[in-house]
């Protein structure tokens, strides 16, 4: 009897396990349908935006002069403090491009728009270059591959942003090839981003630059609803800033084609390769249509060696890398506190206790508050609002896009004086005038350090000056003690000669825990051999003396020309001034992109097409 009994439950329990898998592989199939009919609504609606606009680029939406530069922070801008940062470059022929001194300097060099909006002093108001944009300008102008490794707050943006735009103006505007009725997106410029903070931003300093220009930019990034930017790409935007995950989207959907992209920036490229973004990156760089004739540029603060390796698959193999300042530190222009925390005594509240009873946030300053939890930023928000009575927001992972971009435009507008974040804001996040950053919680582990270092650089940007306070829990107790962090927070603050506090002297919780940090006042070191390194001159003429003798470039063969003339180009008529012309044959196959004598360079006759123009574009032309 029992036998049968439980024969009955087996075989019950069975019938019921089916109809559950049943279920829920129905479900899934559901799912994958309303998935399907959402991938091809957006396709239909991307290509109706397309043939609405029939071959014609629409004029640009351009934000007024006071919105996009009426907060700009010019005051307290003093890169001469940065004059006696060293910085190293190495690579074949590293010294043969001159560094550039003053944005005066390419006044003949960029496009018109360009230098007005670059150098006025109602617009972005430069002068003189950050010393990253004072090697990586004329580098990228000349045509060659770089990895920068600057500080945060450097100027990073503006040093990629200048010859990309400069390169889109020799390429040509997108108004001269826009889709006709069934093409898709095809950009000159491609900026790959790890964060949509970091997209937006790029994109916002990219309106200041092309301000009263024609050239377009669309802002591509997963969260938020794909219509409006798929209404951006059919316009044919000149450059698409985007994020690796709906940009993969795009591309697979056929909805974006990189085959005429000739510029790739990667900004913070050392997240995207060391944090899962790599395979990603892979399927853009190197399995998509786009070609290996383009111009690629690395970003980021920080260079490790192993990233460096992996960063090599996507540059040619005589990129120059460029160590700018004391990489994997920060500027003395920050001021640092570190706050001895109880061990035993170190959860969330008794830190609160701390930030209010030592008066370590003052509601008078801009100030954002870093967390290492989602569900801590929004207590800490709310906590902060009621004891301080301070206008606070909170960004993380757990708020919507919309959220998000909501709390940072409070934030960026004066609205609210706290914004409480992970570290989902902590790189890229450029917002003026902020005056404190406060790590309410330090990384977990030294292998994490590059966070303290791009948190505090949300202050003290471009010269100005900023304060960095951190609550230290001494011991190695997990997901609370600090000490791990010992050895590398005292080799910092040293460098950037800040004093160091005798509990850090005195072990901190962690004896020996230096092992592996590197020499801060080192340069970072290029990982492909001593045969490649050749340290930057500081004796080499500046720019200034050096333009009339010489064009960027020198005996490599460069993306484009800064001098121009002779009427080179891209063509098959010659090498002539510079462009992108190689000898007398240029990069002309066969009938396909020659130019003839044409050329691109000034004064060769604009851009003649003589050489079988650039056959292959199907209806693009």
């Amino acid at each position: 009897m029992s036998g049968f009994q439980n024969n009955n439950y087996a075989g019950g329990r069975g019938g019921g396990g089916d109809r559950r898998a049943e279920r829920k592989q129905n479900r899934r199939a559901a799912q994958k349908a309303k998935e399907d009919k959402k991938a091809q609504d957006e396709a239909r609606y991307f290509f109706q935006q397309v043939r609405a606009l029939g071959g014609r680029k629409p004029p640009r939406k351009n934000k007024s002069q006071e919105e996009l530069f009426g907060t700009q922070g010019t005051a307290g801008i003093n890169f001469k403090q940065y004059d006696d940062i060293k910085v190293s470059r190495s690579g074949k022929d590293c010294n043969e491009t001159p560094s550039l001194d003053n944005y005066l300097a390419l006044k003949d060099v960029l496009p018109d728009y360009l230098h007005l909006n670059l150098t006025d002093s109602a617009r972005m108001s430069y002068s003189a270059p950050t010393p990253i944009q004072k090697h990586t300008v004329p580098l990228a102008l000349s045509g060659r591959d770089v990895m920068a490794a600057a500080q945060t707050g450097s100027g990073k943006t503006v040093a990629f942003l200048v010859p990309l735009l400069t390169a889109i103006h020799r390429l040509g505007f997108q108004a001269k090839r826009m889709p006709p009725n069934s093409t898709p997106c095809l950009p000159s410029a491609l900026i790959l981003a790890p964060t949509r903070e970091l997209a937006t931003q790029i994109e916002l300093e990219a309106q200041k630059l092309t301000f009263q220009s024609p050239v377009i930019c669309a802002c591509v990034y997963g969260g938020a609803n794909a219509r409006g930017q798929l209404q951006e790409c059919a316009a044919g935007p000149d450059i698409i800033v985007a994020t690796p995950g709906r940009l993969t989207d795009f591309l697979e959907r056929d909805l974006i084609n990189l085959s005429y992209t000739k510029f790739l920036v990667l900004d913070e490229a050392d997240r995207m390769l060391d944090m899962g973004f790599e395979p990603q990156l892979r399927r853009i760089v190197q399995n998509s249509t786009l070609g290996k004739d383009r111009q690629t540029l690395m970003f980021s603060a920080t260079f490790a060696e192993n990233v460096q390796r992996v960063a090599q698959a996507y540059l040619k193999s005589d990129y120059i890398f460029v160590s700018v300042g004391r990489v994997g530190s920060t500027t003395s222009s920050i001021t640092q506190t570190i706050v001895e925390v109880d061990p035993h005594a170190c959860d969330k509240r008794s830190k609160l206790n701390i930030v209010l009873d030592q008066n370590i946030l003052n509601v008078q300053e801009r100030t954002i508050v870093f967390t290492q939890k989602k569900h801590v930023a929004s207590w800490l928000k709310q906590q902060l609002k009621k004891a301080l009575n301070v206008t606070a927001e909170d960004i993380h992972g757990d708020r919507s896009q919309s959220q998000r971009e909501a709390a940072l435009a409070k934030f960026r507008s004066g609205q609210c004086q706290v914004l409480v974040a992970t570290d989902v804001a902590a790189r890229g996040l450029d917002v003026d005038g902020i005056e404190h950053v406060i790590q309410f919680d330090l990384p977990p582990s030294k292998e994490e350090f590059d966070s303290y270092v791009h948190r505090i650089g949300r202050t003290g940007r471009a010269g100005n000056t900023g304060r960095a306070t951190a609550l230290f829990v001494p011991g190695y107790e997990p997901k609370t003690g600090n000490g791990g962090l010992t050895g590398p927070l005292i080799t910092l603050l040293k460098e950037s000669k800040q004093p160091v506090p005798s509990f850090l002297l005195s072990g901190g919780g962690g004896a020996g825990a230096r092992g592996g940090q590197r020499n801060a006042k080192q340069p970072l070191r290029d990982v492909r051999g001593e045969h490649q390194q050749q340290q930057y001159s500081h004796k080499q003429q500046p720019f200034q003396q050096q333009q009339q003798q010489q064009h960027f470039g020198g005996p490599q063969n460069t993306i484009l020309s800064l001098q121009g003339g002779g009427g080179g180009g891209r063509g098959g008529g010659g090498g002539g001034g510079g462009g992108r012309g190689r000898g007398g044959g240029g990069r002309g196959r066969g009938g396909g992109r020659g130019r003839g004598g044409g050329g691109r360079g000034r004064g060769g006759g604009g851009r003649g097409r003589g050489g079988g123009g650039r056959g292959g574009r199907g209806g693009r032309n």
